[in-house]
């Protein structure tokens, strides 16, 4: 009957499918388990019952949400909740919120008129009421308009927030001391909401400026109330899953299928906005083929647009149109120093070279006409008038090409307005409208935000490629300079170092990138990723995008789109871990990883999921990447529990374990920490009868080894400070049973009423919450057998050996099943071990098993919040009964 003592040296194999417990030839077999949940394995072995979760908040309303991190620095991070209704930021401590304040701003609402704002325009800029109840501002593209409100305040000396409502950007706001001063704020808002803070000593001025020719409006302003700060959410409840995000500096990008894209804008750790994204050059799709043509009522400002025959639909609303004219006119009302016309390019021989001028307009100064040769900015001046005039130029310079334009420079303008125009008939021109109201199919309002060539029908036109009815991007990365949408069949890059630009006639390898990906099933791009190359997962394919060299950056010349992998990728956002990839197959039930492989020079993938592939069932709807203390992918899975990767291909891991809590996981966070990262979940749990979601953190391991404070407990609360009988706080598990770990012992269970438990003695600090146990089964032992394999073979386990450390004297339990499960030995050294003694280190002799003859036999280890627990090795000493 052979005997073995046989050692578990390391319990980073995690688990291993059922189905191949049989794989007794596989050496990783050995160290696996067929249960694993609730530990937390190392790389380099050990394991220990997981740390806990500390309760953090709760979510708005209890509803479903969604986390974003927020990460400008290792130093400085957030984390965005979104649900359906709000948008608020838990600053690492707290949700960003508002002090009481006396402040008021009269009329900020502008419900019937502006009544409490002082008008300030520049000459020939407009701002008023319009209807609607909004601020109109209206510049002329050099002078602004501008209306400013004084502001007293009792509350001087306390941080306040004004919450600004865009309907329509931009517009240049100052908040200062006096009309114009931007002490306090000084920022230029896009079309959104806006929370913005400052501090005033005292009066403060609030001034509202645009000098765009279009009209920009503000729907309202005021200063918040106290509370937390909450933004307005555009993202449905079912559509949180769907967000794709990438950051850079202070802002967010967001994209989600079926909506347009916004930011998230962070401009102080309690300023926050979110608004839409609107580039104003493009993306465009391809030139108009048909006979229908677009007139524009005007060359700039506020405009109609005119469809030839039934065009327009509800969804081209705030899409783009770029108008091209033949021929090239400009037109500007100059009323300042430095101011000019747009240029106007003049080539061909002969009278084909006349520039037609016209000046009216009521004007003291001296306009000049300039010219530029081969391309703007080498400007000499030609002529210079000080009155109206309508005449013909023509420079004789046959052949070449030359760039005009005419205004006042500096000290050559004194008052009054000029009103100028230029026409040349060669050439087109181009600009570029916003729809912003449809009025019938032949009729739509529009601003423009370059101005147009000509007022004429055309029939060259090209419209924006994004709108509720083209669609809009369902991915989004930033990668080698560039920001990048995906969505349908085409992938966009923008200009190089330039986020918010697409316009396609800007030469050169910085102008920006727009592809189709044109095969296999792409209605939604699940995820874009930015490796050593930019990875693209579509439903049926993997693709990288790559130029002709692995070190050249992609450009407009040199991008191609290369299938990486055919298994198809599921709804849920890839992982970047260094320049590896990982994401969820097209199943939800695997996890790959994508590695550039130099024989192919190119990404390839590999089933991390192998040995173990029902571990992701019955799919992933979330992942994370926590990288300290060890590199761990936090998968949630749709039954709320978390399968965990443990993860690190230098040392050959890759270990599975499963996380599970009295509550379901719906979403996992990770923001950088010191010594380790800090994990959020957020967890739904049924408490007192009623539904609540809260996001929790995971404890550092560090605070999980015993002493005075262990945080091994769930959605548990912390105190420290004077001795206390009474642990407050505790609200959000009300009518729950709740573990206490205080002073550095277990002291039992209570149950939370009116937010409290009593304690039977006072303690000066404690870790209050919810229980969990840890189980680990380990794989078939077919160990020992003197005939060969050990396999259908009784044995059993007679003794066990292990070798622990920071563990309670009573924090772990073994036995051959769960069912039949024993308490480590009381005694030690032939005394009996003090209650609540918690060992730095264990290494004793062998204790007896109480094992039973099978051909089955298992070690099953159970652990239970609050006892710390931390497993070093194990020795399993066993008998064989061979049979012949």
């Amino acid at each position: 009957m052979p005997k073995l003592n046989q050692q578990i040296l390391a319990f980073n194999r995690g688990l291993i499918s059922p189905l191949a417990l049989g794989r007794i030839d596989l050496e990783r077999t050995a160290l696996s388990s067929e249960i694993d949940v609730n530990w937390m394995t190392r790389v380099l072995g050990s394991t220990m019952l997981r740390p806990g979760l500390e309760y953090r908040w709760a979510t708005k309303s209890n509803a479903k949400a969604k986390g974003i991190p927020f990460v400008f620095s290792t130093s400085q991070t957030a984390l965005v909740e979104v649900s359906e209704s709000a948008l608020r930021v838990w600053g690492g401590e707290a949700l960003v919120a508002r002090p009481s304040v006396s402040s008021s701003i009269t009329n900020g609402g502008f419900d019937s008129d502006l009544t409490g704002w002082t008008d300030d325009d520049g000459a020939n800029a407009t701002s008023q009421w319009v209807t609607g109840g909004y601020l109109s501002l209206q510049g002329n593209g050099t002078n602004s308009a501008i209306r400013y409100q004084s502001v007293s305040t009792s509350s001087a000396g306390i941080e306040h927030a004004l919450r600004i409502v865009v309907e329509r950007g931009p517009v240049t706001l100052s908040v200062g001391t006096s009309a114009g001063d931007d002490t306090y704020i000084s920022a230029t808002l896009k079309t959104g909401t806006h929370s913005l803070t400052f501090t005033p000593s005292g009066t403060f001025f609030v001034h509202f400026a645009s000098s765009r020719k279009h009209s920009v409006l503000v729907d309202s302003v005021a200063v918040e109330f106290a509370g937390v700060m909450e933004l307005p959410s555009p993202w449905a409840e079912n559509d949180l899953g769907a967000l794709r995000y990438d950051q850079s500096g202070d802002v967010i990008f967001v994209a989600c299928s079926g909506y347009q894209q916004h930011r998230i804008e962070r401009r102080s750790d309690t300023s926050w906005s979110i608004v839409a994204y609107e580039p104003e050059d493009g993306p465009f799709r391809g030139i108009n083929l048909g006979p229908i043509t677009l007139e524009p009522s005007a060359l700039s400002g506020d405009i109609t647009v005119t469809a030839s025959s039934d065009f327009f639909e509800a969804g081209h609303d705030g899409a783009l149109f770029r108008l091209t004219a033949a021929g090239q006119q400009v037109e500007e009302d100059l009323s300042s120093a430095d101011s000019f016309t747009d240029p106007v390019r003049v080539t061909g021989i002969g009278s084909s070279r006349r520039l037609t001028i016209s000046i009216s307009g009521t004007f003291s100064g001296t306009l000049r006409l300039q010219r530029s040769p081969a391309e703007p900015g080498s400007w000499t001046d030609v002529k210079s008038w000080t009155s109206g005039t309508t005449e013909n130029f023509n420079d004789g310079f046959d052949n070449q090409v030359m760039f005009y334009r005419i205004g006042f420079k500096t000290g050559e303008y004194t008052s009054g307005t000029a009103s100028v125009s230029a026409s040349f008939a060669g050439g087109t021109s181009n600009g570029v409208v916003r729809l912003t109201g449809i009025t019938s199919g032949t009729e739509a309002d529009a601003v423009v935000l370059e101005d147009l060539g000509g007022d004429e029908a055309t029939s060259d036109w090209e419209e924006g490629a994004w709108s509720d009815l083209r669609g809009w991007p369902s991915a989004v990365a930033l990668y080698e300079g560039r920001l990048w949408w995906a969505g349908g069949d085409n992938i966009w890059g923008s200009e190089s170092d330039a986020y918010e630009d697409f316009d396609d006639q800007t030469e050169g390898d910085a102008a920006p990138i727009s592809r189709a990906i044109g095969s296999g099933p792409v209605d939604v791009i699940n995820w874009l990723l930015p490796c050593q190359r930019l990875l693209v997962g579509t439903e049926g394919s993997e693709k990288s995008a790559r130029s002709n060299s692995l070190d050249e950056p992609l450009t407009p010349t040199n991008f191609n789109l290369k299938t990486i992998s055919t298994q198809g990728s599921a709804r849920v956002a890839a992982v970047l871990v260094d320049h590896k990839g990982l994401f969820v197959q097209r199943s939800g039930l695997r996890i790959y990883e994508m590695d550039f492989k130099p024989k192919t020079y190119d990404y390839g993938s590999m089933d991390m999921t192998t040995l173990v592939p029902e571990v992701c069932s019955p799919g992933v709807s979330r992942m994370a990447v926590q990288r300290q203390p060890d590199t761990r992918v936090h998968c949630v899975l749709a039954d709320g529990t978390v399968a965990i990767l443990i993860y690190d291909s230098a040392e050959n891991v890759i270990c599975w374990l499963k996380f599970e809590t009295s509550g379901d996981v719906e979403d996992v966070v990770v923001l950088p920490g010191q010594d380790e990262d800090q994990v959020y979940y957020l967890v739904k749990r049924t408490v007192n009868g009623n539904e609540v979601r809260y996001f929790e953190r995971w404890a550092r391991e560090s605070e999980c080894q015993g002493g005075q404070i262990n945080k091994q407990a769930d959605s548990f609360v912390a105190y420290s400070g004077a001795a206390t009988s009474s642990i407050s706080g505790l609200d959000h598990l009300e009518g729950e049973s709740v573990v206490i770990w205080g002073d550095g012992k277990d002291l039992g269970a209570k149950t939370v009423s009116g937010g409290s438990i009593t304690l039977s003695s006072a303690v000066q600090s404690a870790v209050v919450g919810l229980t969990y146990t840890a189980k680990r089964k380990t794989t078939k032992l077919a160990y020992g057998a003197a005939m060969g394999t050990a396999l259908t073979m009784r044995k059993r386990i007679n003794a066990l050996g292990l070798v622990l450390a920071n563990t309670h004297y009573q924090g772990l339990r073994y036995g051959p099943d769960f069912d039949r499960l024993d308490d480590l030995p009381a005694m030690e050294m032939g005394a009996v071990t003090p209650d609540d003694t918690v060992w730095e280190a264990f290494d004793r002799d062998s204790f007896e098993f109480s094992g039973t003859w099978d051909t089955d036999s298992r070690l099953c280890l159970q652990a239970q919040a609050p006892r710390p627990c931390t497993i070093l090795a194990a020795v399993i000493s066993m008998d064989t009964n061979d049979k012949a």
